[in-house]
């Protein structure tokens, strides 16, 4: 597998966000006249909406191979659950050696999953009348 080259920003300064915030729709009608494939648009478009709002960012590939912390902090969980999920199956696990690596893309729809059930779950169920 190729080393992968993550890139990573801070967030931009106040200043930078509004400019950017005011460019954006001036880049929207620019990169749809360059007919580019839409999950492609799709995923520019988000990465600098979010730096508009201010967010810093990581841009990865999604087979990128996550520590056991790295993956748990990033699902918001312990190390210790993690390695639970990933003991029952819940949560694919691959091996190096004797570490284990979490891939982000697992990682990410792990959280997914998780934040969908738990909008379901509170989600009122109507009455029956």
């Amino acid at each position: 597998m190729p080393a992968l080259n993550e890139r990573a920003t801070a967030a931009l300064s106040s200043a930078e966000s509004t400019r950017l915030a005011a460019g954006l729709p001036g880049i929207r009608t620019a990169l749809g006249k360059r007919e580019l494939p839409e999950p492609a648009l799709d995923a520019v478009l988000d990465l600098l909406d979010r730096l508009a709002e201010g967010h810093a960012v990581v841009v990865a590939s999604t087979d990128t191979l996550l520590t056991t912390s790295q993956a748990a902090e990033l699902i918001g969980i312990s190390a210790t659950y993690l390695l639970r999920l990933a003991n029952n199956g819940t949560i694919p696990v691959e091996y190096r050696g004797t570490h284990r690596r979490f891939r982000l893309a697992d990682a990410m729809h792990y959280l997914e999953e998780s934040k969908r059930l738990r909008q379901r779950s509170e989600t009122p169920t109507p009455e029956a009348k």
